[in-house]
């Protein structure tokens, strides 16, 4: 068993996008957010095989679009797998904490290795912003394009589209190229320099830029990009790695760090989630590294494992290791379900029976699968005070059947 939210041997690459200085640490710390979001993957077809995949449950593919209809089946699979398992596949991504639905683009005409063109890409895009907007619900959404012409070139219906993807508010990621040339020449790395469109560039083990990479002001963030660890393609397992080099693998953490700040705030525009990825990100001698900041556990201060914030919701004693909240108890009758626990009657408000005295607030969430929670809409009825604590019983809709049931507790905001 490992703690929730960290792998203890990640390899270099994801290490650092907790700590851009720490050259001697293996493990990464992700945070586990809710708000699903989506990634429009932009790449070769994905591979997904279920037997690994799954091992991630936050991830749910949704399928792969073929933009070519000939030959009219799929026969390229290595770079867009490998690029989802950067992104968030089991023991290498870098969002494995939150829950990601993945929509794919196969823009890759024949096999491995064969070149698509720049219309086919703009296609995908366009595909992808039509998509976003025919949804319901909306998600917040990332594309990630990990290609780039060889040759200084423009053309302006990628240009077009990618523009109006992010006038739509999706966030695109695209990787600068693996030339060792001013990425200002180079699509779609050259649109980096437009609010919302983040170009990755690629760093080494020592925080340079890889000599490969491409560079300039089009380049807004670089991420690891030599020796990236992603699932072994031929044989996916535990403990098994290919190593991707360049600017692609560079592209998917910048994506995955994407990810990981619209599913904590999904308002943010793209400019805006480019904004905080650039303020958060490690300033190395020549290159600024993108991070994922590690999840903040909450205070515990008799280190039971139980948060202080549910000690003093529950009221048990938050300096006592052998004072933990007890279990809420559960019965069903008439096929409706109830929770039955106590809470400290100092924070009890009989008026709003789910904001505490202390300005914090409860509420009860439903799961069908451990991972998407929603609130309901529940009964709460107060029984007779037992010294320091008031029994509660919260009846759950009748409509919510087999289901998963917890209590999430938050904290009042801090004042500023």
């Amino acid at each position: 068993m490992m703690p929730n939210g960290e792998i203890e041997d990640a390899g270099w690459a994801l290490a650092r996008l907790n700590d851009g200085s720490g050259s001697q640490i293996q493990a990464f710390a992700y945070p586990e957010t809710s708000q699903r979001v989506r990634l429009y993957l932009i790449d070769t077809a994905v591979k997904y095989t279920s037997t690994w995949f799954a091992k991630n449950p936050k991830l749910a593919f949704k399928g792969t679009t073929r933009m070519y209809s000939s030959p009219t089946v799929s026969k390229s699979f290595a770079h867009g797998t490998r690029m989802l398992g950067v992104i968030a596949g089991p023991e290498t991504g870098a969002a494995l904490g939150t829950p990601i639905d993945v929509v794919n683009y196969d823009v890759y005409p024949g096999a491995e290795g064969v070149s698509t063109t720049s219309g086919t890409v703009a296609s995908a895009v366009n595909k992808a912003r039509l998509h976003y907007l025919s949804t319901s619900p909306r998600l917040p959404s990332v594309i990630c394009i990990a290609s780039g012409s060889t040759s200084p070139q423009d053309d302006a219906t990628l240009k077009y589209y990618i523009n109006a993807a992010v006038s739509s508010k999706i966030t695109v990621v695209v990787s600068a190229g693996n030339l060792g040339m001013n990425a200002s020449g180079y699509i779609p790395a050259a649109y980096g320099v437009n609010p919302g469109i983040i170009c990755a560039g690629a760093s080494d083990k020592n925080n340079q830029p890889l000599p490969s990479s491409n560079y300039g002001a089009a380049v807004d963030l670089y991420a690891p990009g030599d020796d990236v660890r992603t699932l072994r393609y031929s044989s996916p397992g535990t403990g098994l790695y290919d190593l991707m080099d360049g600017t692609s693998p560079a592209a998917g953490l910048v994506t995955a760090a994407a990810l990981i700040e619209l599913s904590k705030n999904p308002a943010l525009t793209p400019a805006q989630v480019e904004d905080i990825l650039v303020g958060n990100a490690y300033q190395a001698t020549s290159a600024m590294l993108v991070q994922v900041e590690p999840p903040v556990p909450e205070p515990d201060t008799d280190g039971d494992g139980a948060a202080d914030v549910l000690e003093s919701f529950f009221g048990s004693d938050g300096t006592d290791p052998g004072s933990k909240p007890p279990t809420p108890g559960i019965s069903v009758s008439g096929g409706q379900a109830s929770l039955s626990f106590s809470v400290s009657a100092s924070l009890f408000n009989a008026g709003a029976p789910q904001v505490l005295s202390s300005g914090a607030t409860w509420k009860v969430q439903v799961s069908d699968n451990l991972i998407d929670w929603q609130e309901i809409e529940a009964t709460v009825a107060e029984g007779p005070a037992e010294g320091d604590l008031v029994p509660l019983t919260v009846s759950v809709p009748a409509s919510v059947s087999t289901a998963f049931l917890r209590v999430e507790v938050k904290p009042a905001p801090v004042s500023e």
